[in-house]
C-alpha cells in the first residue's frame, strides 16, 4: 500500500465538496436568470438528492465488485462533467440534467469511507471516518466563501472553476490513489452477489437488524438537520433580529465546529468509550442543541446551541458510519455505505418539506422542538432491543471481532 492514502482521500473528498459548495449557492440565481420559476428551482435542488438516492447503493455495490479506486475516479470525473453541462446550459432541462448527473456520480464520500474501512483496523477506523467527515465539512465551509469571491461579476465563473478544480482532483486521485488490498477477492466474491439484483441486496442488508436500525438513525439525523438548514434563514431575522449575512456566517460556524469534532475528537472518544455509547451520547447533545432554538432568544445562547448541534451531529454521523463498517464484511461495505448515503439523501429530500410546513403552520420554534423529538427516536434506535442482543454485542466486542457472526438455524440472520 502506497503511503499517504489518508491525504489522497482527504483531498479527494475535500475538493469534491469544495466544488459543490462553490456552485450550489448560485444555482437559484443562475436558474432565475434563465427564466426558471421558484417551483422548478425546487425541483432542480431536489434532483441531486433524488439521483443520489437511487444510484449510491448501486455504485457502492460496483465498488465491492470492481474496486474502490475506479468508482471514486468515476465520481470525480462525473462531477467535473456535470459542472461543464451546468455552465453551458441555457434551459431548465440542461440544468436538471447537470444536477441529476452530479447526484448520480456522487459516490466519492461513501466509497472513500469503504476504502478507509478496507485499510484500517477497528481501533483506527473511527479516526479515519472522522478525517473524511472533516474534509466533507470543510468543503462546505470554504466552498460558498470561495464562490462568493469568484461570482461577484459572473454567475458562470464559479461553475467553470468548480469543473476545473474537480477535474484536477480527478487527475490527482488517478495518479496517487491505489486500490486497497483484497480487491481481487472482492471481485470474485461479488460476482454471485450481483446476480441477486438491487432489491435482493436491499432485503439482505435490512435483514440484519442492527444495520437496519442504524440506517433508520442515519435517515432521522439527516431529516432533522435538513429541516434546520431550511428554516434557519427564516428564524434568524424573525426571532434574533439578524440579517441575511449572519445566516451564512452562523452556518459556517456550526460546520466548523462539526469539522473539528470529526477531525480531532471522534477518534479519541471512540477509543475511550466505544462507537455505540458515543453515538447515543452525541445524539443527546444534538437534541439538546436543537430543542431551545427559537425559544431561547439571547444571542450568546444561539452560539451555544449551534455548537451543540454541530458537535453532536459530527460525532453522531461519524460514529454511525464506524458502526456500519463493523456490521458487515468487507465484500459488502461499499454497498451498505452506499445505502447509508441513500438514506441521507432521502432525509434531505423530506426534511426540508417537513421543516418548512411545521415552521409555517405552527410556530418558528416548532421545527426544532420536533427535531429534538426525532433525535429522541434516533437515540432509542441506537441500542439492541433485547438483553440477548446486548449480550451478543458484548461477546463480539470481547472477541475482538468487528463483523457479525454467521447466521445459525436457530437465530436466522446474523445477530447484532
Amino acid at each position: 500500500m502506497r503511503p499517504g492514502w489518508r491525504l489522497v482521500l482527504f483531498l479527494a473528498v475535500f475538493f469534491d465538496l469544495l466544488g459543490f459548495g462553490i456552485v450550489i449557492p448560485f444555482l437559484p440565481m443562475y436558474a432565475e436568470r434563465l427564466g426558471v420559476g421558484p417551483a422548478a428551482i425546487g425541483l432542480l435542488l431536489s434532483s441531486y438528492s433524488l439521483a443520489q438516492l437511487f444510484c449510491a447503493p448501486w455504485l457502492g455495490r460496483l465498488s465491492d465488485r470492481w474496486g474502490r479506486r475506479p468508482i471514486i475516479l468515476l465520481g470525480l470525473l462525473g462531477s467535473s462533467v456535470s459542472y461543464v453541462v451546468y455552465g453551458l446550459s441555457r434551459s431548465f432541462v440542461g440544468l436538471w440534467l447537470s444536477r441529476g448527473l452530479h447526484g448520480a456520480c456522487a459516490a466519492t464520500v461513501s466509497v472513500a469511507q469503504a476504502y478507509a474501512a478496507d485499510v484500517t483496523g477497528e481501533e483506527e477506523r473511527a479516526s479515519a471516518m472522522g478525517m473524511l467527515g472533516a474534509a466533507f465539512g470543510l468543503g462546505f465551509v470554504f466552498g460558498p466563501a470561495l464562490g462568493g469571491l469568484l461570482g461577484w461579476s459572473s454567475l458562470s465563473r464559479p461553475v467553470f472553476f468548480a469543473a476545473l478544480l474537480t477535474f484536477a482532483n480527478f487527475l490527482f486521485a488517478w495518479l496517487r490513489l491505489v486500490e486497497p488490498p483484497g480487491a481481487r477477492a472482492r471481485v470474485s466474491a461479488g460476482g454471485m452477489e450481483a446476480r441477486q439484483g438491487p432489491l435482493g441486496a436491499l432485503r439482505r442488508l435490512l435483514a440484519l437488524g442492527a444495520s437496519g436500525r442504524l440506517l433508520c438513525v442515519s435517515f432521522l439525523l439527516a431529516f432533522t438537520i435538513a429541516g434546520l438548514e431550511t428554516t434557519f434563514s427564516l428564524l434568524l431575522p424573525q426571532c434574533y433580529a439578524l440579517g441575511a449575512r449572519s445566516v451564512g456566517a452562523l452556518l459556517a460556524y456550526a460546520a466548523a465546529i462539526q469539522a473539528v469534532a470529526q477531525g480531532f475528537l471522534v477518534g479519541r472518544l471512540v477509543r475511550l468509550v466505544g462507537p455505540r455509547p458515543l453515538l447515543s451520547a452525541a445524539i443527546l447533545v444534538f437534541g439538546l442543541g436543537l430543542a431551545p432554538l427559537g425559544s431561547w432568544l439571547e444571542r450568546p445562547g444561539l452560539f451555544l446551541m449551534l455548537a451543540l448541534v454541530g458537535c453532536g451531529y459530527g460525532l453522531a454521523s461519524t460514529s454511525l458510519v464506524t458502526l456500519l463498517c463493523g456490521l458487515t464484511d468487507r465484500e459488502r461495505q461499499g454497498e451498505l455505505l452506499g445505502l447509508n448515503q441513500s438514506m441521507l439523501s432521502l432525509g434531505r429530500i423530506l426534511g426540508p418539506l417537513f421543516g418548512g410546513f411545521v415552521y409555517q403552520a405552527v410556530a418558528p420554534a416548532a421545527p426544532y422542538l420536533a427535531g429534538a423529538a426525532v433525535a429522541g427516536a434516533a437515540f432509542a434506535l441506537t441500542w439492541p432491543r433485547t438483553p440477548a442482543g446486548r449480550a451478543r454485542v458484548g461477546a463480539a466486542k470481547a472477541c475482538g471481532s468487528d463483523r457479525p457472526a454467521p447466521p445459525t438455524e436457530a437465530t436466522g440472520p446474523a445477530p447484532q
